[in-house]
């Protein structure tokens, strides 16, 4: 009669215990290929981080790039006062020419 107690029990483990551990041991290694995946993604995420400007150097860059707006807009009306004058240099050497071309007769 034991031997029937020892026969049913080890059938109830082999019918019970056996696909409830074996679930419970797929979920956890699941769980731990998760973790591993999860892992990568936080070291790739943190590598990329390392790279990004800290917020003191972002504003440096937006002041330096403001001050070379100024500096822009400077040259560029030196550029259009040397158009002006390369324009009255152009008229001048004109007159010059069409005094040459017609032989000193105006």
């Amino acid at each position: 009669m034991d031997l029937q107690y020892i026969d049913l029990a080890l059938r109830i483990v082999q019918i019970v215990v056996l696909p409830i551990l074996g679930v419970l041991l797929k979920l956890l290694l699941d769980q731990r290929k998760q973790l591993s995946e999860l892992d990568k993604r936080v070291t790739t995420t943190e590598a990329c981080l390392k790279n990004v400007p800290s917020e003191e150097a972002l504003h440096e860059l937006a002041l330096t790039i403001r001050g070379f707006g100024g500096d822009l807009r400077v040259a560029v009306e030196k550029i259009e006062g040397m158009g002006r004058i390369v324009g009255r240099l152009e008229k001048v050497v004109t007159r010059h020419e069409d005094y040459m071309l017609n032989g000193g007769k105006s």
